[in-house]
């Protein structure tokens, strides 16, 4: 799903959306505020259901021998594991240091959860707004960005006490982030041998 997708589902559950507009809404604060909006919601929703990382680093005889994890992956949310030859013994002083053997070459994999990829805040002045979010895909499952209008909306909306809107699409996202499953897989059997008929 892109951005622009994203903001027509948001817009037209608020009843902001009108096609005919190059900004999809009317509302000039709604449309300034919507980006940052979107990455505190993808940050709240990303929790559900990780998203997989993997990194190979390359260690040759002249680098440093102790990588910084955060320096090294600049969207490391939480280390799964580390893919190192058998033989080599490393140590971890913290989750985002590894030490290895000063005689290290090789190559080290990573597996991590990452954070999503977030939208920009502000468009650069020669930018069309329409590719740039025609552009931007978001890394989350699909059912977990089914989710993402409800929240989005809660949250343009929060300020508006006439109607309560806020409150009704805050509730809705709260019912459907607790119905989201967070394992991406159902598991699988195996069947070893079989039976003698």
């Amino acid at each position: 799903m892109t951005l622009k997708d994203m903001k027509i589902k948001t817009f037209s559950l608020i009843e902001e959306y009108y096609p005919s507009l190059a900004g999809l809404a009317e509302d000039e604060d709604v449309l300034n505020k919507i980006n940052g909006v979107v990455n505190q919601i993808q940050l709240d929703l990303m929790k559900l259901r990780k998203i997989n990382g993997c990194k190979e680093i390359e260690i040759t005889s002249e680098d440093n021998k102790t990588i910084n994890l955060k320096e090294e992956i600049n969207d490391l949310y939480q280390l799964r594991s580390i893919n190192i030859d058998e033989d080599v013994e490393y140590s971890m002083p913290n989750e985002d240091i590894i030490v290895l053997p000063e005689d290290y070459i090789g190559t080290i994999k990573v597996y991590y959860y990452k954070y999503p990829k977030e939208c920009k805040l502000i468009y650069e002045a020669d930018e069309s707004i329409d590719e740039y979010d025609s552009s931007f895909i978001f890394d989350l499952d699909l059912d977990i960005l089914e989710i993402m209008p409800y929240g989005i909306a809660a949250d343009l909306l929060k300020m508006d006490m006439i109607s309560n809107y806020g409150k009704y699409f805050y509730e809705r996202y709260l019912e459907m982030k607790n119905a989201i499953d967070s394992r991406r897989t159902s598991g699988m059997i195996v069947i070893d041998g079989g039976i003698d008929v």
